[in-house]
């Protein structure tokens, strides 16, 4: 599946926020552009949380993201917040512990409600929620805020291995990310058509 954009151009009142925007990726990518020049509105539109003002979005199917808020389920542990969106869940459990694990996350962490994770501990699940989703396209808004450089280096393992092969897209301002990815980066603020 080839996710393509195509000359999609969005504009908050005189704010414009891109213009002429096309790109095109059928696997995992980095997006990147300067702060404000609208990553996350990109990732609503292609979501389906946001309408352009012009241009056309296609073969993103059925999406997974991960959101700038955590948006967990705060009574549920970790472990559930993934089960929840997976019909086989409870067979699965093993498998996301062990994914759990992975990313530094183990014992009492596992068990207590989200709310009474910390920021770290709460990205993770929120990323591992995301990686798990039957998806077509996997949509990233800063998964690795809160995360130390050894559990930004784990998840970057892990969406290295999970993410292979299908169109991933993740927004992001840290280099050590974008290094530990090996992604290409689409430089978003280069593609678009600026002329009056």
């Amino acid at each position: 599946m080839i996710l393509q954009v195509e000359h999609l151009t969005k504009a908050f009142g005189e704010h414009l926020l891109f213009r002429d925007l096309t790109f095109s990726t059928e696997g995992p990518a980095v997006l990147w552009a300067p702060s404000g020049w609208g990553k996350t509105t990109l990732l609503r539109i292609l979501l389906g949380l946001e309408q352009p003002d012009s241009g056309t979005v296609t073969g993103v199917g059925r999406a997974a993201a991960v959101f700038q808020e955590d948006r967990l389920c705060l009574q549920l542990s970790a472990v559930e917040n993934v089960l929840l969106i997976l019909p086989d869940g409870k067979t699965r459990r093993p498998q996301v512990e062990a994914d759990f694990a992975r990313l530094g996350m183990t014992g009492e962490a596992l068990t207590l409600p989200a709310a009474r994770l910390s920021g770290g501990q709460k990205r993770r699940a929120a990323l591992l929620r995301a990686v798990w989703a039957r998806a077509d396209t996997r949509l990233l808004d800063e998964p690795f805020t809160g995360l130390d450089p050894v559990s930004m280096e784990q998840a970057a393992a892990l969406l290295n291995r999970r993410c292979a092969g299908a169109p991933a897209l993740l927004a992001t301002h840290d280099r050590a990310a974008i290094q530990a990815l090996g992604w290409p980066v689409i430089r978003l603020d280069q593609l678009q058509n600026t002329a009056d």
